[in-house]
This record gives C-alpha cells, sequence and structure tokens, in this order.
C-alpha cells in the first residue's frame, strides 16, 4: 500500500476547497472521511448530498462515520450538560475519536497516515491545537498554499459547486453572536430547541452556551430591538481545530 492520505472532511469551505485544490494538483486522496455529529446546520446538510454526488462523479471515497454515543444532542441531553468554550470533549468524542477508530480499524495500527486538515491560511493558528498529537502525521496543505478562507469560496465557485455554510452544530458555543442572530433569523426553530437544550445543562443558568448571557436573554433583547453592541463579543472566539472546516 502507497501513501495514505486521508482527508478529515467537516462540509464546510476550507476543507471543500482543500479537496479542490488536491484534485487539481494531483495529489492523491486514499479516503474523504466525515463524521456525522447528527447536529449540523440544515444548509450543511443540503450541501454534503451536493458534494458526495461530486465526490462520486471525480472517484473520491467519501466515509461517513458516526460516534457510537449518538448525537452531540442527544448525549448532552441525556446527562443534563452543554458544550463548552472551555471544555472541547463534544470534537473529540464526536469527530475525532470516530476517525481515528475507523483509520485504525481499517488500515491498523501501525500503518502511517497523513491526516489532512482544512485550515486556511488566515487561521493556521488553529494548527497549534493539533500538530502535537502523535497518532498521525498532520498536512495542512490550504496554509502550506498560503490560501486564504475567501481564497477558499473562489475555488469553490470555480469549480461550479454551491458555497456550504460554515460548519459546526447549531447549538456550537464558538460561534459568535451574530451567527446566533442569523440562526434566530432563519431558523427560529433550532433557536428554540437550542434555549431548551441549554436550559436542560445543570449549571444553567451560569453555565451557558454564549458564555456571558443566556440564548433566552438574547431573544429578548432582539426582540425589544434593544441596542446589542454590549452583547457583542469583547474578545475573539476561539475556534475547534476539527470544527468550522
Amino acid at each position: 500500500m502507497g501513501e495514505i492520505n486521508i482527508v478529515s472532511y467537516g462540509g464546510g469551505q476550507n476543507s471543500t476547497a482543500m479537496i479542490i485544490e488536491m484534485i487539481n494538483k494531483g495529489i492523491p486522496i486514499t479516503e474523504v472521511i466525515y463524521s456525522e455529529v447528527g447536529n449540523e446546520m440544515p444548509e450543511t446538510y443540503v450541501f454534503l448530498k451536493e458534494f458526495k454526488k461530486w465526490c462520486k462523479f471525480k472517484g473520491l471515497v467519501f466515509t461517513e462515520v458516526k460516534s457510537k454515543l449518538g448525537t452531540i444532542r442527544e448525549y448532552s441531553y441525556n446527562k443534563n450538560i452543554i458544550p463548552y468554550r472551555m471544555f472541547r470533549w463534544c470534537t473529540h468524542k464526536f469527530k475525532v475519536m470516530p476517525i481515528n477508530n475507523y483509520i485504525r480499524k481499517k488500515y491498523g495500527l501501525k500503518t502511517p497516515i497523513n491526516m489532512i486538515m482544512g485550515i486556511a491560511s488566515d487561521e493556521k493558528h488553529r494548527m497549534n491545537k493539533i500538530q502535537g498529537r502523535k497518532q498521525f502525521t498532520y498536512k495542512f496543505p490550504l496554509v502550506d498554499w498560503d490560501i486564504d478562507r475567501e481564497g477558499c469560496i473562489e475555488i469553490i465557485k470555480k469549480e461550479g459547486l454551491s458555497i456550504p455554510v460554515k460548519s459546526g452544530c447549531y447549538f456550537c458555543p464558538f460561534q459568535p453572536k451574530s451567527a446566533w442572530k442569523d440562526l434566530y433569523k432563519k431558523h427560529q426553530e433550532l433557536y428554540e430547541d437550542s434555549i431548551k437544550f441549554e436550559k436542560n445543562g445543570s449549571a444553567y443558568p451560569n453555565g451557558t452556551l454564549m458564555g456571558n448571557l443566556t440564548l433566552e436573554e438574547f431573544k429578548k433583547a432582539m426582540l425589544e430591538q434593544t441596542d446589542l453592541s454590549k452583547f457583542e463579543e469583547d474578545i475573539t472566539l476561539g475556534q475547534c481545530a476539527f470544527c468550522h472546516t
């Protein structure tokens, strides 16, 4: 068996553009692996159908894996917990582990694996979160090629594919408040579900998805047309290395 290049696919702009460019540059892709967490944005699932067809047309092996724990929401709700910015257990349990387990079962524990990650050049600080891991040899082509997120969008447009939304669960604690506003505007039922989800956490109302206020408080401010500037982020949100790709 030759060099094994596994693409960790997130369903977003970065990893989509990266796969397109790898094909354009003649870089072999052994397998594209996507971990289905069960709670992505509706737009992501629509795009996934389109992208799977594209992968099949290009002769790529596209594999979908899932955690044995169920979906992130099911797991969290049953345990009365929610994902937090400081503790990224959701990514490890529902993305990293299902992918790693699948790879090791299929290719063996001793087989050298190149794990190809879709991190854009303007987000290369995210590389630091995974470079020290020893399970695989991690590679970041978009950083090597100096392709930022805007460049990724242009690559996808040129290929003729739809532009995917930024990947991530609809209740992701890493999303900015502008994303929560969009969620309420476009998918009010998912915002309401996020309120229910948040309230179910045993640490509520101190433990919240936004970090400094509850979703119900933010909804009230939006409905009353309150000046939301006081609710804007005062720090740059961190990002999960395996999500938002």
